[in-house]
């Protein structure tokens, strides 16, 4: 929109122009979408769940409310997607393979964090290679095979799974960097995402809960190392951390202060040291998994499912944890205050004020009393 001169009411001289008002017009944003919503209504929308399972603490993400509502549902299914597998030894990877595809599907998909060498980081176009699907295509493949009709598909799962990382992951396999701001987006010519995640809702008080609330569990970080070390075996303990011998559980803390060199007035420091160990876990620095039931015989991963995965595959060893939920007791500490004041409970402030009536009424005794004294 332009102004001109005549709609301000000032005289211009002579000899001289006046400039011109241009004024832009406002933008309008557009609203931005949902990060997820509630897993009940992605089932109501969709045919086929894809059900995100991190295979570090798979306890943790499963929920039999949500499994038995989608069981309930008229030709509704649902597949699991065990994701992260590059962060936990393969026969931990086999073994929930075998369990879980007793009920369902169950495909393998690796975790968005890629480690590089100094010579590959030289070329950034590498990582993108060697980044690329990470299994996103043998679950097309199978529901291209499976599915002619169309088929409306939804992800769901718990909290810091890898839900938005693997709808990312459907659409680059299949040539889209960014999904369309509708609700559905169009894979193939039978298959259509919904590009909104389910959230279910979990209350579970495991290692995954910890590191999804870490900022908090900070405060109280040697109440977490100590519910954490009756769900680890002392040997483990003493390989992965390198620790000399101790008595366990016990004395975990403590060891751990004296092998990372953590004191507080010559003392161990365990709110230091159980930071330290949090900020590992949460870095994937430290590598655990919770152990997997005892299987009888081991079946045999597809070899369709294994080819964008294979060689992403975690080799080494990582923390073996002996159960998915942490029995952790906080206790919170008494605050101390400036100048040596004493901190008083509730009770005590009940029984100072029932102090202090009786010697108001005790003065009020005293006073009516040489009150008739003197009359």
């Amino acid at each position: 929109a332009v102004v001109s001169t005549q709609s301000t009411g000032k005289k211009a001289r002579k000899g001289t122009k006046m400039p011109l008002l241009v004024t832009k017009p406002e933008v309008v944003k557009p609203k931005a979408m949902a990060k997820s919503v509630s897993a009940h209504v992605t089932i109501s929308q969709c045919d086929i769940l894809l059900w995100v399972i991190d295979v570090r603490s798979v306890d943790e993400c499963l929920c039999e409310e949500i499994s038995n509502t989608i069981k309930r549902g008229k030709q509704k299914t649902f597949i699991f997607l065990l994701n992260k597998i590059d962060l936990v030894p393969f026969s931990v990877v086999r073994k929930w393979h075998t369990v879980l595809s007793k009920t369902a599907p169950t495909f393998l998909m690796k975790s968005t964090q890629i480690i590089l060498t100094e010579c590959e980081q030289i070329v950034p176009a590498l990582k993108q290679i060697l980044g690329r699907f990470g299994g996103a295509k043998s679950i097309l493949s199978y529901l291209n095979r499976t599915y002619k009709e169309v088929t409306k598909i939804g992800v769901i799962g718990t909290k810091q799974v890898g839900k938005t990382c693997v709808v990312s992951s459907l659409l680059k396999s299949c040539g889209r960097t960014k999904a369309k701001r509708s609700i559905d987006t169009k894979l193939s010519e039978s298959i259509r995402l919904t590009t909104t995640p389910g959230l279910i809702e979990s209350e579970s008080g495991g290692l995954l809960h910890v590191m999804d609330n870490c900022s908090k569990y900070m405060n109280y970080s040697p109440e977490v190392l100590s519910a954490l070390s009756k769900n680890i075996r002392k040997e483990d303990a003493m390989f992965h951390f390198t620790l000399p011998e101790y008595s366990h559980p016990e004395g975990f803390l403590d060891a751990l202060a004296i092998r990372y060199n953590q004191y507080y007035l010559k003392t161990p420091d365990h709110s230091a040291v159980g930071r330290l160990i949090l900020k590992q876990l949460r870095d994937t620095r430290l590598k655990f998994y919770v152990e997997s039931p005892a299987v009888s015989e081991l079946a045999t991963i597809p070899a369709d499912v294994m080819v964008d995965v294979e060689r992403f595959l975690f080799k080494g060893d990582a923390l073996k944890i002996t159960g998915s939920q942490l029995d952790i007791v906080i206790v919170k500490k008494e605050k101390k205050k400036r100048g040596g004041e004493m901190d008083i409970e509730e009770g005590d402030e009940e029984d100072l004020e029932e102090m202090g009536s009786g010697d108001e009424s005790a003065l009020s005794d005293e006073g009516a009393m040489s009150g008739e004294e003197m009359s």
